[in-house]
């Protein structure tokens, strides 16, 4: 599977699989070689608009709705691996039916971007990507900020690719680090426990 980057875990199992592609998660495989010297392989624009009833976010029942755009590319270089990138831009809104409160999540930039990749040699790869822009911005019905990360921050992921470099179905991440933080990340920095704690008293 993708490496993915450990934030998209905060949403619901539902809304993840509807919005995976467009948030930051991410650490997909990339090519050693320049993006401009790889052949374009895929490009592609999604809408999703999209409403699931009976959601849970952090423990509290939940409607979610999901209003997104998303851009993905894909290149193929010559060293065989694929390279990726996604933007895009979107709110993922929760309700709770029992109170009518709500919170919302905005998110708009690069989802994620291939920068560089290493062959380890022993059938692993070193993948540095960044994400850039505004990864979560989580916000009240009443229109309060209450946590927003913002800036860049470049991931370093060792991935067992399986011997099949142009096949990430299979990829097994093997270790995540974090290379270096641009701006505020107030959630990646609290090792993504924030989000619960400001989403569940805005709900309940």
């Amino acid at each position: 599977m993708h490496s993915l980057n450990r934030s998209s875990t905060r949403l619901s199992r539902n809304a993840r699989l509807a919005v995976l592609s467009a948030l930051v998660a991410c650490g997909m495989l990339l090519a050693m070689v320049q993006p401009a010297a790889a052949q374009l392989v895929e490009r592609t624009h999604q809408h999703i608009v999209l409403t699931i009833p009976d959601d849970e976010v952090c423990g509290v029942p939940v409607t979610t709705t999901v209003d997104a755009i998303v851009n993905q590319q894909e290149r193929l270089a010559s060293s065989g691996f694929p390279l990726f990138m996604f933007t895009g831009h979107g709110t993922v809104t929760w309700t709770n039916p029992a109170t009518g409160k709500s919170v919302s999540l905005f998110f708009a930039g690069i989802g994620a971007k291939d920068l560089t990749v290493v062959d380890n040699g022993d059938g692993t790869i070193t993948l540095r990507r960044a994400i850039t822009g505004v990864p979560e911005r989580i916000t009240l019905s009443n229109g309060q900020v209450v946590t927003m990360d913002v800036g860049r921050v470049v991931f370093v992921d060792v991935i067992d690719y399986n011997g099949t470099p142009t096949d990430t179905s299979d990829d097994v991440l093997i270790s995540q680090s974090v290379e270096s933080i641009s701006g505020p990340h107030p959630e990646l920095q609290s090792d993504f426990t924030l989000f619960c704690q400001v989403v569940v008293p805005a709900l309940t």
